[in-house]
């Protein structure tokens, strides 16, 4: 008999951003608003992963610029009740950015580092982060 294999759902192509930040997800929004020149507002429903085991909300923000239609959007890491990527605990945020978007990757990784209130920030490889498909739903 055959054996056949399925090939996972492609990677849409966007580049990732983790950030360290001690602030509440409001208040790092509008630091990256004016960081990055763009306008972040919040989903109507948090981010929950299908098939997780979780009942916790992650917070999200969506941007999509008029120019290009390239999406940014801010996920929280963690809510009271987990952890979105357990392999990325030292990430509070995640930054996933279209690279269709009008700022090239390193340009945006300089700005959201020169954002109030951000600790540290820095590039993630989404192919190869465990469970990497949460961040995209």
């Amino acid at each position: 008999m055959a054996k056949h294999k399925f090939d996972s759902v492609p990677l849409p192509n966007i580049f990732l951003i983790g950030i360290s930040s001690h602030v509440n997800d409001y208040r790092l929004c509008w630091a990256l608003n004016k960081s990055l020149g763009i306008d972040l507002g919040r989903r109507k429903e948090d981010l929950r992963p299908h098939g997780s085991g979780q009942a916790a909300g992650f917070a999200a923000f969506d941007h999509v610029e008029e120019e290009t239609q390239a999406m940014y959007s801010l996920l929280s890491n963690h809510a009271p009740d987990g952890v979105l990527l357990g392999d990325q605990r030292h990430a509070d945020y995640f930054l996933l950015v279209d690279e269709e978007c009008s700022l090239r990757p390193e340009e945006a990784l300089t700005k959201v580092r020169q954002a109030e209130f951000v600790l540290t920030a820095f590039p993630l490889d989404i192919k190869t982060i465990k469970d990497a498909y949460k961040l995209l739903e």
